[in-house]
């Protein structure tokens, strides 16, 4: 692609250079916020990190809470610019595609000016997002969240392309991040269906055993059906101890929090954030269970001691127990399925100690619970380095993506 032949001085300081045709005005002359009152007939918008604004019942119905009163709450329009003022940091900004109604927390803007393309502006605040600009704001005090709201849009600079090169972005940027997408979407799906295949696997193991000509016998567990007829059962609180001793988390402390472990896979992963106060101590061989949201399945063996922080109960087998089995046991989909019945909350579903800490499981003796973990391993070694490299190309297309989006809206690259 080419570039403009002359660039100027943009006066904004995370968009230096600009095209010499393209102006700079601030927000206020571009979008005004609308505060329309609601109608009967409107339901619930929500504007989602991944920039899609629709209705609640387009992507989803559970974990969300209904509000008996609706207090300020205004009407959304197709077509209208949506702002989440908590999580535009994250990338909770774009353009309605129906009407309904959103919650005081949204900024809802429409264009003043019929040479301005809200689908240009929605690229280009998203691109604000991704490089950490309305983070750096920084006047929020929820944890890395940022309090972006209208007033603030208003006095941003901003750049003005004409309307037909507005127009012209949003065609190409629609086109090319719609093939991205799709291969996300591809590698997205391939990494769903390797996770049941390892799912099956650790299923199996962990109610079958590994001999199928074996001796079955009635579980009398309601989540288990057979199981080997020289297992045994008992209740979750016989198996694991409940550890709740505190500890302070620091720079040079070993922290782990949700957000480090990865669904299903139960695997580490390390984040940027700098995790500081108090949390629970665990120790090495240690299972970190996410009572936050459990049908996300995190549950993680710790390899090394250290604070868990946030949604995670710490949990530690008793003697005669195998930690990666019953790290394994509680990562099977049937269990979580489980824990995931008995959650409450409706915004922010959680898991009860209580609950699980009477929920009956099967096992073996201890030498064939450490042949089952082994034997997962092994099976999942493959599994994993798919998923692994699946993930691999499922980042690379989010920067190819974010580069794109980058280089067009700020003029680095012109679009024909």
């Amino acid at each position: 692609m080419e570039r403009y032949s002359e660039y100027k001085d943009s006066g904004i300081y995370y968009i230096p250079l600009i095209p010499s045709s393209w102006n700079v005005l601030k927000g206020k002359i571009l979008f005004k916020e609308e505060k329309r009152p609601i109608r009967q007939q409107d339901e619930i918008v929500t504007c989602f990190r991944d920039g899609q604004v629709t209705l609640r019942k387009n992507r989803r119905l559970e974990g969300f809470t209904n509000s008996l009163k609706e207090i300020g709450y205004k009407g959304i329009r197709k077509g209208d610019l949506v702002i989440h003022n908590m999580d535009a940091f994250a990338g909770a900004i774009g353009v309605s595609d129906s009407d309904g109604k959103g919650t005081p927390v949204y900024a809802v803007c429409t264009p003043i000016r019929e040479d301005v393309n809200q689908y240009y502006y929605c690229f280009l605040l998203r691109f604000f997002a991704k490089i950490g600009f309305i983070q750096s704001l920084a006047k929020g005090i929820r944890e890395r969240s940022t309090d972006f709201r209208y007033g603030d849009f208003k006095e941003l600079l901003l750049p003005v392309p004409s309307r037909a090169e507005q127009d012209a972005i949003v065609s190409y940027l629609d086109a090319a991040t719609s093939k991205i997408d799709k291969a996300i979407a591809m590698q997205q799906k391939m990494i769903d269906l390797l996770n049941e295949r390892k799912q099956i696997i650790i299923q199996n193991a962990v109610t079958k055993g590994l001999d199928e000509n074996v001796e079955m016998k009635d579980s009398g567990v309601e989540w288990i059906d057979k199981i080997p007829s020289s297992w045994s059962t008992n209740r979750v609180k016989y198996v694991l101890d409940f550890i709740s001793e505190k500890g302070i988390a620091s720079k040079i402390t070993n922290n782990i929090a949700l957000e480090n472990i990865v669904s299903h896979s139960g695997e580490y992963v390390k984040t940027d954030s700098d995790y500081e106060g108090f949390g629970v101590k665990f120790q090495k061989n240690d299972i970190l269970f996410g009572k936050l949201r459990p049908y996300l399945a995190k549950v993680h063996l710790c390899q090394n001691d250290g604070i868990a922080l946030g949604d995670i109960y710490v949990l530690r087998s008793h003697v005669g127990f195998d930690a990666k089995y019953l790290r394994y046991l509680l990562l099977s989909d049937k269990f979580i399925q489980y824990v995931d019945s008995s959650t409450y909350g409706t915004k922010m579903p959680r898991a009860n100690w209580g609950f699980i800490g009477n929920i009956y499981i099967a096992y073996p003796q201890y030498d064939e619970q450490v042949k089952i973990g082994k034997y997962i391993d092994e099976q999942s070694l493959g599994i994993d380095s798919a998923i692994s490299n699946c993930q691999r190309q499922i980042t690379l297309l989010q920067e190819r993506k974010q580069i794109i989006i980058n280089e067009v809206v700020t003029g680095k690259v012109k679009v024909s």
